[in-house]
């Protein structure tokens, strides 16, 4: 028995849903990481997602997979090699009405550093290594340094990475920013079942309760954690504690987690609404605007950053401070987060959020492109 097909059954069914709105409703989805889709998911979501790589001319590019569709490394290419593909994370930085959202707007931004593929010969090839670790502390530190010039807040943004050297890189060159590890670790190498084939044994080793500590312990802001961890009998075949989205599933998650952070992805839009009630935040491949929920029910695409006043939403940027303290003890309470109320209250300013509010992410920015890993 193989878990990949239930992964890639996730996956598919997600995008067959998103495609049905987007003929539906004629929205044209751009291409994931472009700077067109970052900029149209952090207008109408809590936030975006992207991949960040580093090219040989030192360009940090934005761009998911290993190889281009042409078939280059980014890692061994020049970004004019590469441009009509990738966009760099510089020229989204310039765009006002990114970076405003993100820095005045209370906009959440999950960055995460991609590892170059060994065949690529960048960082060290096969062997990694040293080379590895330079590699990816050059990459993290442009980063922070790009980011820390637009002066984004530190909890309004987390590095993450499945390559395990970002806790050594992310010691000295996060510039103060925080940092999660992605579990279980997906290689740079093959094609989507071989990965999940290879991350198979880890899958099985880990459970929710073993992450969570394993995060706790390197200090990570929040838990980014795959839906199998918590829908469908997939659920059940990590060793230890299983959780889940419902009934004594739930009860379990929120006992073992106490209000720390999860971002789960993917999240098809039948399974949203639980997952936001549930406390936990969404990493979505179903970005178009128009969408309402299967049965038609509304949809707020920015649960955090719209919160309800009176049974209105309100950005969160102009409410008062006032609104903003009985929001945060309101979400306190239905979540049971165990950060004090002084604490929350510190970094619930205009433009800054908890980190346990429950959000919704675009994943790339508008969700996921058929055919890319």
């Amino acid at each position: 028995m193989s878990l990949q097909p239930v992964w890639m059954k996730v996956y598919f069914m997600t995008l067959v849903l998103s495609a049905k709105y987007v003929s539906s409703m004629g929205w044209s989805k751009p291409r994931e990481n472009s700077i067109e889709a970052l900029l149209y998911g952090i207008e109408h979501a809590d936030g975006v997602e992207m991949d960040l790589r580093l090219t040989a001319d030192g360009e940090v590019v934005i761009h998911h997979d290993p190889r281009t569709p042409g078939g280059l490394y980014p890692e061994s290419s020049d970004y004019s090699e590469i441009a009509a593909h990738s966009d760099r994370f510089e020229d989204l930085l310039s765009k006002e009405n990114f970076t405003s959202r993100w820095v005045d707007e209370g906009r959440f931004v999950c960055l995460e550093l991609k590892a170059p593929h060994p065949s690529s010969g960048a960082g060290g090839g096969w062997f990694r290594g040293a080379a590895m670790r330079r590699h990816m502390s050059e990459l993290m530190q442009k980063v922070s340094q790009m980011i820390g010039h637009e002066s984004v807040p530190v909890s309004s943004t987390v590095f993450y990475s499945f390559d395990p050297y970002i806790t050594k890189v992310a010691a000295t060159h996060s510039g103060g920013y925080r940092h999660a590890r992605l579990m279980p670790k997906l290689r740079q190498w093959g094609g989507r079942n071989i990965q999940r084939a290879a991350a198979f044994p880890s899958f099985i080793a880990t459970s929710v309760p073993r992450m969570l500590s394993r995060q706790r312990k390197l200090g990570a802001p929040m838990l980014p954690l795959a839906l199998e961890y918590l829908e469908g009998w997939t659920r059940h075949i990590p060793i230890g504690t299983s959780v889940g989205l419902k009934g004594k599933g739930l009860q379990r998650f929120n006992e073992i987690r106490k209000g720390h952070p999860v971002y789960v992805w993917p999240t098809p839009l039948d399974i949203e609404p639980r997952i936001l009630d549930a406390g936990l935040s969404c990493i979505s491949d179903t970005m178009d605007s128009n969408l309402q929920y299967p049965g038609g029910a509304e949809r707020c695409m920015r649960p955090a950053t719209m919160p309800e006043i009176e049974g209105v939403r309100m950005p969160w940027n102009e409410i008062s401070e006032g609104d903003r303290k009985d929001v945060v003890r309101r979400w306190r309470k239905r979540w049971s987060w165990s950060t004090t109320t002084e604490e929350l209250e510190r970094i619930s300013t205009v433009n800054t959020l908890p980190w346990e509010a429950p959000r919704l992410i675009g994943h790339r920015g508008v969700g996921k492109d058929p055919g890319t890993l």
